[in-house]
């Protein structure tokens, strides 16, 4: 199934792009699909416990189960200025 992955702030700078479409197997979950990710753009992995996942405009889990046409986002903390 596909889904479609933003990048934000340093994390678009270190992937190459601001966003990509993924195949992920059915039943994959949040995790996976950052593995995946990590897989093609490994400088990611250095930020992996900071990383935050987000589908639609909710914060989920890393075991949150992907659905087709899930639009993830992958960002660093927020920060306030």
């Amino acid at each position: 199934m596909k889904v479609h992955v933003q990048f934000f702030s340093r994390l678009r700078d270190l992937a190459g792009k601001a966003e990509i479409d993924l195949e992920v197997a059915e039943g994959s979950t949040a995790m996976d699909l950052l593995e995946i990710i990590y897989s093609t753009r490994p400088a990611l992995r250095d930020w992996d416990k900071s990383i935050l996942v987000a589908a639609g405009v909710e914060f989920v889990p890393r075991d949150y189960p992907l659905k087709a046409g899930d639009q993830i986002s992958v960002m660093p903390p927020v920060q306030g200025g």
